[in-house]
């Protein structure tokens, strides 16, 4: 500690006259600059909470557009999927024959074997067969009660459609089994002449269920703005405008929602939904919330066409948490300004002081000058020593980018491994549509020797339907495997499973899995990175389904649960575990108990890193009467 011992002649008895003058027009001004202050903090607030809320909502938009496209295409995949099934059944000799004996039992029988076969898939509701009046003459459900044959379907527009030529599309409510679906239909041609319409009725309901368990909300509307599919059940069959009369009298006529009540659906304002504006954020009232025991609340609107329908998919995201962080952002700014404010207060009371101790100051002066001497020598130390530590943690970024780009190339060769093991479900899942294209192909090149341009016609627009359904498988894989940077963020435990489940499904049905997926709050999300959260699930999906393959029992069941402050995923499966040699080695790199080309020992090493690099943990124990249990663990989202 240093002491300054000033003479008493060095400090003077009072300050100069100017310097009290001063400090009585700094006291007058005080409650001035409060006022001032106040207004200013109030203005702050009131700016910062609009410009936050307004950033906040294009966030909010720009990282919901990535689940609306995924929803858009879930719903055109579920539309197109069965979509050359009633030509292909039309085409069959036993429709043929049907039509050449429509009164003969035995064809009628054979016929409703072959359209109660045809049902491979549960998503199919009904295939049946149509005359030129639009009477049922076969159905595969014609052991139903509510089964369709004798019903004369000819008011539907998609008997007419197809009645003149064309595939035909439509949905609506059944007149018969008064359950909702998606119809398509397709022209019987003998000899160039069209004799009858095959239809077939996809159910819809197993997408609606998933909606319901995603966390969005989510609206489908057909060309005339009525609500066909929404996940608030409340919502369904409302209209996002009033319908005009002759929209009125043409459902009506073709029956396509029976007697639903077409109210509009508004919001707090009584305005329409805002569909083709953009994102847009908008306020409902008690009354039309999505959840009858709810009060109002505000929604982010986003819309996208949905094709070849027409329709219109819409996405409504909750901004409570949205204005939450922008109040928040408003208050810390508010604050911020007070702060400063309460700053400059100080700094003038700070200068009212050294006005009144202007004299005492004087004396310390030369003090005060060997001290800025010492200061500025302590400065040029300070100033060595900084640099010298620039210098190092410049060359500990260098180390940490090397790092980095060393973990990405891993992580982005382990993906390209796990496409390497699924490449022979993937050429299955693409071998069944290249199969049918060269049937359809042959089979055009036959109807073009024999003049029958309508068949070739048709076969060609079946081979481009094909071929667009093996662009959206091609199209998921390189999502997949794409090279992005890590970006945490708040993700849905349920939907990285399910997107894993989807990525290994044929692998999954090559072993004959009997997978079980158990989640203990379908809506809970960590703070991680999806797609390289996805890899992992990938990974040691696929290390299951070689453990289990040739097993008598082949289970894996997938679960998530809270564990303590962290949110657990587990994987089981019903394999014969894991040896005592090979637990201490399994996260070890290049370690592998597969024969030679099966592997390089990378996948549990580079999952381990993955999960550690997010903040989490991943670990592998035995289950008690066999099978293996992998535990990934993650912060909440």
């Amino acid at each position: 500690m240093i002491h300054y011992n000033a003479p008493m002649s060095a400090i003077p008895v009072s300050a100069p006259s100017a310097e009290r003058e001063e400090s009585l027009r700094s006291r007058t001004r005080t409650p001035i600059l409060i006022g001032v202050a106040v207004i200013l903090c109030i203005l702050t607030g009131v700016l910062s909470w609009r410009l936050s809320l307004d950033w906040q909502q294009a966030e909010l938009a720009a990282a919901s557009q990535p689940r609306l496209e995924f929803y858009r295409t879930a719903l055109s995949q579920k539309l197109e999927e069965f979509r050359y099934l009633p030509a292909l059944v039309g085409q069959d000799l036993r429709i043929q024959a049907l039509f050449a004996e429509p009164l003969e039992a035995r064809t009628i029988d054979v016929a409703n074997a072959y359209l109660d076969s045809s049902r491979v898939d549960p998503s199919i509701s009904a295939v049946y067969i149509m005359d030129r009046t639009g009477l049922t003459l076969a159905s595969s459900n014609w052991r139903d009660p509510t089964s369709y044959i004798g019903h004369n379907y000819g008011f539907r527009p998609y008997f007419k459609e197809a009645l003149e030529g064309s595939p035909g599309r439509f949905y609506g409510i059944g007149v018969t089994t008064l359950e909702p679906g998606y119809f398509l239909s397709a022209p019987i041609r003998r000899n160039g002449e069209i004799i009858g319409v095959a239809a077939a009725k996809i159910a819809l309901d197993e997408l609606e269920q998933n909606w319901q368990r995603s966390a969005d909300l989510l609206l489908v509307a057909d060309s005339t703005g009525v609500l066909l599919s929404a996940s608030a059940a409340r919502w369904r069959y409302r209209t996002l405008r009033p319908l005009p009369e002759h929209i009125l009298r043409h459902l009506r006529s073709t029956r396509q929602y029976v007697d639903a009540d077409l109210t509009p659906l508004t919001d707090a304002d009584g305005e329409p939904l805002p569909v083709f504006d953009g994102p847009k954020a908008i306020r409902f009232t008690a009354a039309d919330h999505p959840h009858a025991d709810a009060g109002g609340g505000r929604y982010l609107v986003q819309s996208v066409q949905v094709d070849p329908p027409g329709w219109r998919l819409l996405m409504l995201t909750d901004l409570s948490a949205a204005r939450e962080r922008a109040f928040a952002n408003a208050s810390a700014a508010t604050l911020a300004v007070a702060f400063l404010i309460s700053l400059g207060v100080y700094a003038q009371l700070r200068r009212r002081r050294r006005l009144e101790r202007i004299a005492s100051q004087r004396a310390l002066q030369r003090a005060a000058d060997e001290l800025e001497l010492r200061i500025a020598e302590r400065t040029a130390e300070l100033m060595r020593a900084n640099q010298d530590l620039q210098q190092n943690l410049q060359a500990r970024q260098q180390a940490e980018r090397i790092l980095t780009e060393t973990r990405d190339a891993a992580i982005q060769g382990g993906k390209l491994a796990v496409l390497g093991q699924m490449a022979a479900g993937i050429t299955h899942e693409i071998n069944q549509p290249l199969a049918a294209m060269t049937t359809l192909a042959d089979n055009a090149i036959r109807f073009l020797d024999l003049d029958r341009k309508d068949e070739v016609r048709s076969n060609l627009g079946l081979i481009s339907q094909l071929a667009q359904r093996m662009g959206r498988i091609v199209a998921q894989l390189k999502t997949f495997s794409r090279r992005d940077a890590a970006v945490l963020q708040p993700v849905c435990v349920a939907e990285m499973v399910a997107n894993a489940m989807l990525l290994v499904d044929s692998r999954l049905r090559a072993v004959e899995a009997d997978v079980v997926t158990v989640h203990e709050d379908p809506d809970r999300t960590v703070l991680a990175d999806s797609t390289r959260v996805e890899q992992v699930l990938v990974n040691l999906l696929m290390n299951a389904c070689d453990a289990i393959e040739g097993r008598p029992v082949r289970r894996l069941t997938v679960s998530s649960d809270r564990d303590g402050a962290m949110v657990r995923v587990t994987l089981q499966d019903s394999g014969p575990g894991i040896g005592p040699e090979v637990m201490p080695h399994l996260f070890e790199a290049f370690f592998t108990t597969k024969p030679a080309g099966k592997g390089l020992g990378l996948g549990l090493a580079l999952s381990r890193l993955i999960i550690e690099s997010l903040g989490g943990t991943l670990d592998a124990a035995n289950i008690e009467g066999g099978g293996a249990r992998f535990e990934i663990r993650l912060p909440p989202g």
